[in-house]
């Protein structure tokens, strides 16, 4: 089945805005996406990145230079893989992610590009 990857970002509201009440409430609808997708046999694996903290390199003039860094509107905050049968079928899992209306942020659906060595060899089937 193809792999999608669901990038996370954009998020303006996080439980970084120092309402308990706010933070209790998304993490139960994580909560409840992921066990969705779990329930569904999509999820694959989920990654949380730290807030505020990483490096972006860009090249300027021939070199290679930390920054200039992306706003916060353009912030991945997390990564999804999940399994789907078709890009909308990940685009349907990815609709009902919290980081969309509970943060105001987006999701971008992408196809994982699977290499050959993680590829299980199909067996030849005798002619």
């Amino acid at each position: 089945m193809p792999r999608y990857l669901l990038i996370l970002g954009g998020a303006d509201l996080d439980k970084r805005s120092g309402d308990p009440d706010f933070r209790a409430r998304m993490l139960e609808r994580y909560s409840v996406w992921m066990r969705g997708l779990e329930a569904r046999g999509q999820l694959v694996e989920s990654l949380k990145l730290y807030d505020q903290t990483g490096r972006r390199l860009t090249v300027r003039g021939g070199e290679v230079i930390d920054g200039p860094f992306i706003e916060s509107k353009d912030a991945v905050g997390g990564l999804f893989v999940v399994d789907a049968a078709s890009l909308d079928e990940a685009t349907e899992a990815a609709r009902s992610c919290p980081v969309i209306e509970l943060q105001n942020g987006w999701v971008e659906v992408r196809v994982i590009e699977m290499s050959r060595a993680s590829v299980p060899a199909v067996p030849a089937t005798p002619a």
